[in-house]
């Protein structure tokens, strides 16, 4: 446990111009124990992550939420860096779509604290719903590629966003082979210095415009500000001279176009290099506000969603939550006892 509370907020997951990109493979090595919540929307996991999030903030320990790219302004889960432990929402961050060896996981279901046959009474408007949240993240995705497509319409590609969520050319270099006995050496020195990269995003798309979340993802780092069209060249140039510090290295990656880096930042160092002014939107190409038809397209998702928590959250038993909560809290308290013992 360190001895002075951090914590950051940003995104795991992105909608960007190239389609639905997760960010969360890159993080499960460095995990040993995932909390998994399941349930329908409106049940109290956003809530129950947030509480017990802020409750370890209280007791000194390091924390990252992660922010739904659903919803941005709701947590979709939380990672406590240091000690290999997180929080997920299923529903929002599909974690159980990987394959996560060694990993141990804790499921649990908030539909256990639902009335069932009141879900049951209103399944129509439930699946309706689902059907028409569908069709409105469709339009959402229509109506970024006409207000925006035309940046990556101007710009080649760089490099595979899939290469980065996998670690950046994370590919094992055999040791054995016919080099010199020095060049092996040097090769396997490289091997045991290889920085950890996490990318991320720190913007995210509501009815109200970008959500910035670049101010709560750096704290309190110094910043370097990088100007000019030869930028981004110069911050992918830094990217592969970083990869055999042997440190932590985060990197945010343009919410519309993820072959784009716009940061990167070294946590153990308190240091952010950036695309412009972090909390400068247009420095990154993003507008402050977005067109009416995708702002529309937006609010329209959101109503459906709001209609769909409403609909579960009538049939919840907030008592026996708040009781869970205390349960999980002190559970994760417990493990925490243990590794602080032997750290």
């Amino acid at each position: 446990m360190g001895s002075k509370a951090s914590v950051r907020h940003y995104f795991a997951e992105g909608f960007t111009l190239r389609g639905y990109i997760s960010l969360l493979p890159s993080r499960l090595p460095t995990w040993e124990r995932a909390y998994v919540l399941l349930g329908g929307p409106g049940t109290g996991k956003s809530t129950l992550i947030k509480g017990i999030g802020l409750e370890l903030l209280d007791r000194g320990y390091e924390l990252d939420f992660l922010r739904s790219v659903h919803d941005p302004d709701a947590m979709a889960g939380f990672i406590l860096p240091r000690q290999g432990i997180t929080m997920l929402d299923a529903l929002k961050v599909s974690p159980l779509r990987w394959n996560a060896p060694g990993i141990v996981e804790r499921f649990v279901d908030f539909s256990l604290y639902t009335e069932r046959h009141r879900l049951e009474q209103r399944r129509g408007e439930i699946m309706a719903l689902q059907a028409a949240y569908a069709q409105a993240q469709n339009q959402v995705e229509e109506g970024m590629q006409l207000e925006f497509g035309e940046r990556l319409r101007k710009k080649p590609t760089k490099y595979d966003p899939t290469t980065l969520a996998s670690g950046l050319e994370e590919q094992a270099t055999p040791l054995l082979d016919n080099a010199a006995p020095w060049s092996i050496a040097a090769r396997a020195l490289a091997q045991l210095q290889r920085s950890t990269l996490h990318p991320c995003f720190v913007q995210g798309l509501t009815s109200e415009g970008w959500l910035n979340l670049a101010p709560y993802f750096l704290g309190d780092c110094d910043q370097i500000h990088l100007e000019g069209e030869e930028t981004p060249d110069a911050l992918n140039w830094l990217l592969r001279e970083v990869q055999h510090l042997g440190q932590v290295v985060d990197i945010v990656l343009h919410p519309l176009d993820p072959d784009e880096i716009i940061g990167i930042v070294f946590p153990e160092r308190h240091l952010a290099i950036w695309q412009g002014n972090p909390e400068r939107l247009q420095d990154q190409g993003l507008k402050e506000a977005v067109g009416p038809n995708l702002k529309e397209a937006l609010a329209a998702r959101a109503r459906i969603q709001a209609q769909l928590k409403g609909l579960y959250t009538e049939t919840v038993d907030f008592i026996k939550v708040d009781s869970l909560r205390e349960q999980v809290l002190n559970e994760i308290l417990r493990e925490l006892e243990v590794k602080d013992l032997f750290s």
